[in-house]
């Protein structure tokens, strides 16, 4: 099933960055730097893998619909490629940094403060899952890179917890428990767009089963 090997890959993703996000933080001599490196590492890990994650959901679910009896028949399994259901799916989303001019010219926190405002504008909510899902309804038209490092920026800059050398080791670790739990909640997000995407392609090929 797509989305348990979809799933399985975003744990052994997550794990993978788990490790080097806590080293980054205890090798970097302040929490701007570690939150800049940061962005840039999760989020560019995060775009490149989604292509197959999107890729995977799309492949595996339409290879199960078109077994279905329905659409046997090649004007039904004509119909349902006329859906396009794959370009909707993974050519929707757009996962290279060069999508996201903001990155060209090195990280700009504000420019991508503002980006990620108007992604949570357009779907009415902060959460990472409900904002890549606006991009499948259109609501949202900001790289996958772009809103993987919105999130991560609004997380741990806005959690208020900083340190620097001059700081106590103290302020380090208070920094670390945030972005470990920033990290456990963006994994618990990654899951969710998995299964509101996977809900999104049944109800269009739903919709289409209502007309053969």
């Amino acid at each position: 099933m797509s989305e348990k090997k979809v799933k399985d890959c975003i744990k052994e993703l997550f794990s993978t960055m788990n490790v080097e996000v806590e080293q980054t933080v205890q090798n970097s001599f302040s929490s701007e730097k570690a939150t800049e490196d940061i962005v840039q590492y999760v989020s560019s890990k995060i775009a490149a893998a989604s292509r197959g994650y999107m890729s995977t959901i799309y492949t595996t679910l339409s290879d199960e619909t078109l077994k279905e009896p329905i659409f046997q028949n090649v004007s039904n399994s004509n119909k349902f490629f006329d859906l396009e259901l794959d370009k909707k799916i993974v050519e929707t989303y757009k996962f290279d940094s060069k999508d996201f001019p903001i990155f060209q010219n090195g990280l700009n926190v504000n420019e991508i403060n503002r980006a990620y405002a108007t992604a949570i504008a357009g779907v009415g909510t902060a959460a990472v899952g409900g904002i890549l899902l606006g991009i499948l309804s259109g609501a949202v038209d900001i790289p996958v890179i772009g809103i993987i490092a919105g999130a991560i920026i609004a997380g741990l800059v806005g959690s208020g917890v900083t340190y620097c050398r001059v700081v106590p080791d103290i302020n380090r670790q208070r920094f670390l428990d945030v972005v470990k739990s920033f990290m456990a909640d963006l994994e618990e997000e990654m899951y969710r767009w998995v299964d509101g995407v996977i809900a999104f392609y049944h109800v269009q090929v739903d919709e289409l089963k209502k007309t053969l």
